[in-house]
């Protein structure tokens, strides 16, 4: 058994998966204060599937791209866990766990899109099971023009950022273009136990201390600082 967690959107998700099928979910929206929330959340999930830490097999964590501080907390959470029971780390992409939950089914392109804000989706392609695109941030223009090249098959497109790129990728799709159910984005915990199992058994284990978020690109704060000339530093703490 693997338990997942999620915090790289303003939904926190916890799930346990068995051999393929997911056992046990909860999913709350905490607004990105998932560190209140997921000790708790966690717990409660355990004891109410009847399932103690030491019956799992490995944690799975989404290391991003999304919120800058959702991630941290939920990667510094998964670090704890690990090293206080031993048992093995699954680093999964954010947008490899939303292709996963949505399926991973030959007839389509899986499109994942993230909220990045600053008119940007953090996204990613799939067909298969297999990652056709890098992790991006990037525009909705410039991403309807990569998506266009990908012919003969239609694009599903899923999470929480549809709303900011839909009219561009229906204005260059056309037809093609197919929008899953805005609901299936709090599935990324779901998504991303069911591709720990797979990690593992493919033996893809992170050490903990390696264990690090896929930010793709700089804080505002660290912008800024840039532009001023000042050191970074001061603005790891910064990051939203």
């Amino acid at each position: 058994m693997i338990l997942a967690i999620d915090t790289s959107t303003s939904t926190l998700g916890i799930a346990i998966a068995d051999k393929g099928k997911i056992i046990g979910l909860t999913q709350l929206d905490t607004g990105h204060n998932h560190s209140v929330a997921l000790l708790p959340q966690l717990q409660a999930l355990l004891s109410g599937c009847g399932i103690t830490m030491q019956q799992l097999a490995g944690l799975a964590v989404t290391v991003g791209p999304g919120s800058f501080t959702g991630l941290r907390i939920g990667i510094a959470t998964a670090q704890a866990l690990a090293q206080a029971t031993n048992l093995p780390l699954l680093a999964v992409g954010t947008p490899a766990a939303m292709a996963r939950a949505i399926g991973t089914t030959a007839d389509a392109y899986i499109c994942p899109v993230f909220d990045a804000r600053r008119n940007e989706v953090y996204t990613s392609l799939f067909r298969a099971g297999q990652q056709l695109l890098p992790d991006l941030a990037i525009s909705p223009a410039a991403l309807a023009e990569k998506l266009a090249k990908f012919e003969g098959a239609p694009i599903i497109i899923c999470g929480d950022g549809i709303a900011s790129c839909r009219e561009q990728l229906s204005a260059t799709l056309g037809e093609r273009l197919q929008v899953a159910d805005a609901a299936n984005a709090r599935f990324l915990a779901a998504g991303a136990a069911i591709l720990g199992e797979v990690m593992l058994a493919e033996g893809r284990i992170c050490p903990p201390e390696e264990l690090l978020p896929r930010y793709l690109r700089l804080s505002e704060a660290e912008e800024k600082r840039l532009q001023q000339n000042l050191p970074l530093e001061d603005t790891a703490n910064e990051r939203k």
